[in-house]
């Protein structure tokens, strides 16, 4: 077996940094101790590994631990803490795989809290918890920032593999740098080491594992984004985790409801992509939608609630005892007594020639953070003329050298804000064209040009272009819904007043009593953001409606 080559970083971050490392008081320690468990470890005794999920909480009292980057051939010494102080980032809350193992240098006493009890301490003292958080999630930013701990993803920028398994894991919070194959020097460098030709790309590297080639489902069961729940009874659980289902997570679990959550793909939905949200109420210069995700998912898991990615419900149907039946994609189910129907609307497809060979390579329906410095100094595409269109522009257009908004309509103003309006027409590299079709997507192997078409006269126009950002509308997801809840013409579903009014098979069963607000035709089952009949279509408006259907929920499991 080949030797581990050490190395240390320099400089160590500073140990006197209050918001990295804040320093405990002998009270603090000691009304920690008595909440805890007390541990020793031995010099060179590893407390937690590199990659890891439910890694403890610790508190150190005295002793010396210094922070691993694992990689493959290569340990790397990254940081170091000592007594009076507390250790891990938040994955130590959330459950997520580590950024870093925990090695310790000196005989060191510990106060251990497994996840439970971590949640239960910072629930007793709020105050403490609300340090730990800001602590855990500096920690995080730290370990982003420096480039220690995140999985790195070697591949072609066209790779539509390697676009699915990074979209999987931005999504789901988990830092992953990209290295360009065709552009990236270090990438050639990595593959070397790793001694991999660049035709078995794309590479993931996770600490020490390396995984050739791997699909999106590949890599979703080996970093255990599933729950294993298999038969198991939840008081709510709630399909989708967009801002409505993380909203209903984050009010069922805090109200004591044990919550389950299976989403598709990956938290957020499609406010997840959102580079910016302006108009959210309580923050004046807006939100990305993965910070909004991030802090969501951290409540939900703070309030316990079983979030699962990559789990789709695929039906609901009648189970024992009057609970709700959800099947998924996986073969598991879960009982429920009460359902929330979030599931959001999906992407509609671009209809132009070329499309299906470059999607997701080339052709994509979200702008992540790290789609702009792939696209820097190049020529991009944005087409749709709604919110998410204007703020995908203005996001890329901070490193594309152009980006051209192509809309079928005559105007900007129907369908999107003002406020983006105005940006989009203040920047110098931004070109509205309206009244206007893409028409065709070309290139080889990556794509270089559009085919633009005039809707009034006809002409056609070839412009450059290395990426197409499609966002023109969505359909709302209710395949699982088929068969149980009654949906209007457009396949939203019925709730409330619409609900009372189906007849049929579907028709509203209880005589005694109408359907709650967001309920639906089948009492206990609620529908909550855009996947509803009438959604407002807002992020806002989906908070709410998810904060609402709980109180619902509670209203049908009192009765």
């Amino acid at each position: 077996m080949a030797a581990t080559h050490v190395v240390r970083s320099t400089p160590f971050p500073d140990l006197g940094d209050e918001l990295l490392f804040p320093r405990l008081s002998e009270t603090k320690l000691q009304w920690l101790a008595g909440q805890g468990e007390r541990r020793t470890f031995a010099p060179g005794e590893v407390l937690y590994e590199h990659a890891v999920r439910d890694a403890p909480f610790y508190v150190i009292e005295r002793g010396l631990v210094e922070f691993v980057d694992r990689r493959p051939g290569k340990d790397v010494y990254i940081a170091e803490a000592d007594g009076r102080t507390f250790i891990g980032d938040i994955a130590a809350f959330t459950g997520e795989p580590t950024m870093s193992a925990c090695v310790a240098v000196e005989p060191t006493e510990v106060i251990a809290f497994e996840r439970a009890g971590l949640r239960d301490m910072v629930a007793r003292w709020p105050e403490f918890g609300e340090l730990v958080f800001r602590t855990l999630m500096a920690r995080r930013v730290w370990h982003e920032t420096e480039g220690y701990g995140v999985m790195r993803l070697i591949a072609r920028r066209g790779s539509r593999r390697a676009f699915e398994v990074r979209d999987l894991l931005e999504r789901n919070l988990l830092p992953v740098r990209w290295y360009d194959v065709d552009t990236d020097s270090e990438s050639a460098e990595l593959l070397d080491r790793l001694g991999i030709p660049s035709s078995e790309t794309p590479v993931l590297v996770h600490a020490t594992q390396v995984m050739r080639n791997p699909s999106a489902a590949q890599v979703a069961r080996s970093l255990r984004l599933r729950a294993d729940v298999d038969g198991q009874r939840f008081d709510l659980a709630v399909l989708g985790a967009g801002p409505a289902g993380l909203a209903a997570a984050v009010y069922g679990g805090s109200e004591g409801l044990r919550t389950f959550v299976a989403e598709a793909w990956a938290p957020g939905g499609q406010a997840g992509t959102s580079t910016r949200i302006e108009n959210y109420l309580g923050f004046p210069i807006g939100i990305s939608g993965t910070e909004l995700t991030r802090k969501a998912t951290l409540q939900a898991r703070r309030f316990d609630a079983v979030l699962s990615s990559f789990h789709r419900a695929v039906e609901l149907a009648d189970g024992p005892e009057d609970l709700v039946r959800v099947d998924l994609d996986d073969g598991q189910h879960v009982l429920a007594r009460s359902v929330v129907m979030a599931t959001g609307a999906r992407w509609r497809e671009l209809q132009a020639d070329g499309v299906d060979r470059f999607r997701n390579a080339g052709v994509y329906h979200a702008a992540m953070p790290t789609d702009a410095e792939r696209c820097r100094d190049q020529d991009v595409i944005v087409v749709g003329g709604g919110n998410s269109a204007g703020q995908a522009a203005i996001h890329l257009a901070s490193r594309a050298r152009s980006v051209r908004v192509v809309v079928r309509g005559g105007a900007l103003t129907s369908s999107m804000s003002q406020y983006l309006v105005d940006r989009i027409e203040r920047s110098p590299r931004i070109e509205i064209m309206t009244g206007t079709d893409v028409s065709a997507v070309e290139g080889t192997p990556t794509v270089s040009s559009v085919t633009l078409r005039d809707r009034g006269d006809e002409s056609l126009r070839r412009v450059p272009c290395t990426a197409v950002f499609v966002m023109i509308g969505a359909d709302p997801c209710t395949e699982a819904a088929q068969g149980m809840l009654a949906l209007d013409a457009a396949g939203y579903v019925l709730c409330g007043a619409g609900a009372a009014r189906c007849d049929g098979h579907l028709r509203w069963p209880i005589s005694g009593r109408e359907p709650h607000l967001l309920e639906t035709t089948r009492p206990g089952v609620f529908a909550a953001g855009d996947v509803r009949a009438e959604a407002s279509k807002r992020v806002a408006g989906a908070v709410g409606d998810g904060a609402l259907a709980v109180r619902f929920a509670h209203a049908v499991l009192a009765a």
